[in-house]
């Protein structure tokens, strides 16, 4: 392989990188999340976050699976010309799927209980397929160019936060809507605008625009097929995502929506940061499978390990100091969304590791795998949801989600479990008893501030799990730092 094909930096590179980005956008949605709630009130706000779910629903219909095929099969070509042919015809089939959504929605969405609350919104949203069409962050990510990735997403979420702080007041009124209906038209001039810090890039790479050329008919049908798994393990996926959401729109009124979206929203960058993280893990995990077995296993369990280390304190404090957390965030707005944060932090924790052990089998090409659990756990959050939610409103929407993402995680860790090695369990019994003094710290210092309880309480937990970790990530032979292949 040419050593200008593609990056030759390591995992811990790209996942830096990609994290940086992360860092600086999540803060920046953070921050247009919470203005947003303020400024809109609990009604226009549940009708926005509702649109969102629609628009996520859509965006990954639109997608069905083609961007993590298109990175994994762009990981393992060698040729740039190869490259750039494949790329262009996965660009077709990404915007003759977007035109089917688009005909698709156009007929479904009015057909909807909540779509009177205001047309126009879900149709905005719904209009988010054409700027992901011709997104080509995937094809970055394929050749692990992860530093234009990681600008596309802090450029997307700056321009989006600028645009909500700077110009959605002087909106409200204008054209005779509200200003609720202009914030997805300002999410998707960021959007499109943020796409650029990858597409430029790539023409420069390539030395020309990549133009949507139709492959040829078997060729795309080896694709769909190729895809028909993760399209449906992605849609079945983000039921377990965001179907909460979406039933609370129609079995409950957009005042509890917004007040659960309060709470969700910000637990789900959890799910975020799982996604950036398998953004640097896919392309080297997926040529690893194929490569050495050894080395795929050590990788794995490393990061799974990693991650789990992180989840256990966030869940943990999540569950103990969500209220308090809540009325700081929003300034005592949504009080009903504390008790749901509490759970949901738990929830997102478990869903946040089944993620990541489904994708391990994507990354092995075994996604058929990963379809029974997901309809295991979809059925439970759709049926847990319908049947709590007429009882318990939003708070019966949480317990409902908890159940779902945890039967998800037990069945996956059972179909992960002969690629455990024993280094995982010792590190869990040694960082336990840390979440176990975080716990009791918190606890201990209820009469304070909330950040500072945060603070100390995290503290507390790194003093006493630095060392587990260090030991365990020295306990495997395979080091991230080293090349993606093995020798020939």
């Amino acid at each position: 392989m040419s050593p200008t094909l593609r990056n030759r930096n390591s995992m811990a590179y790209n996942l830096g990188i990609l994290s940086v980005g992360q860092v600086v956008s999540q803060l920046a949605n953070m921050a247009a999340l919470v203005y947003l709630a303020g400024f809109l009130g609990a009604y226009w706000f549940g009708v926005i976050q509702i649109g969102v779910a629609v628009m996520s629903y859509c965006l990954i219909t639109a997608e069905w699976g083609m961007m993590s095929l298109g990175i994994r099969e762009i990981a393992r070509l060698d040729d740039t010309g190869r490259i750039g042919r494949y790329a262009s015809q996965h660009v077709a089939l990404l915007v003759f799927q977007a035109a089917v959504v688009l005909m698709l929605g156009a007929v479904v969405l009015p057909r909807l209980p909540f779509f009177h609350h205001s047309p126009l919104i879900y149709l905005l949203y719904m209009a988010a397929v054409v700027p992901q069409a011709f997104m080509q962050n995937w094809v970055a990510v394929g050749l692990e160019k992860m530093t234009w990735v990681g600008m596309a997403r802090i450029l997307r979420s700056l321009i989006y936060a600028g645009l909500i702080y700077f110009v959605l007041r002087h909106l409200d009124g204008v054209g005779g809507h509200p200003a609720a209906v202009w914030v997805p038209a300002l999410f998707l001039t960021a959007f499109a605008l943020s796409n650029l810090a990858v597409n430029i890039p790539l023409i420069g790479w390539f030395g020309r625009f990549i133009p949507p050329r139709p492959p040829a008919w078997p060729e795309a049908m080896r694709r769909w097929r190729e895809t028909s798994s993760i399209g449906a393990n992605i849609i079945i996926l983000r039921v377990l995502y965001n179907v909460d959401l979406l039933l609370l729109g129609i079995l409950a009124t957009p005042e509890v929506a917004g007040n659960y979206a309060a709470a969700s929203r910000v637990v789900f960058l959890l799910m975020v940061a799982t996604e950036v993280l398998w953004a640097a893990l896919l392309p080297r995990l997926s040529r690893l499978s194929k490569l050495s077995r050894d080395r795929f296993l050590d990788t794995f369990n490393l990061y799974f390990g990693g991650v789990a280390a992180v989840l256990l304190p966030l869940a943990v404090g999540g569950a103990m100091l969500g209220r308090p957390f809540v009325a700081f965030l929003y300034r005592d707005r949504f009080a009903d969304a504390g008790p749901i944060f509490q759970i949901l932090a738990v929830a997102y924790s478990l869903l946040s590791l089944a993620t990541f052990l489904g994708n391990t089998l994507l990354a092995e090409d075994r996604q058929k795998w990963y379809l029974l659990p997901l309809v295991a756990g979809s059925i439970t959050a759709v049926g847990g949801v319908l049947l709590m939610v007429p009882r318990h409103s939003g708070l019966g929407a949480a317990w409902a989600m908890l159940a779902a993402h945890g039967l998800l995680f037990v069945i996956l860790v059972a179909l992960n479990a002969r690629k455990f090695r024993r280094q995982i369990g010792r590190l869990l019994l040694q960082i336990i008893p840390g979440a176990a003094c975080l716990a009791l710290v918190v606890h201990a210092t209820d009469p304070w501030h909330i950040l500072w309880r945060i603070a100390l309480g995290g503290l507390t937990y790194l003093v006493l799990a630095v060392w587990p970790l260090w030991r365990f990530r020295r306990s495997f032979a395979s080091d991230i730092r080293k090349g993606p292949e093995p020798a020939a």
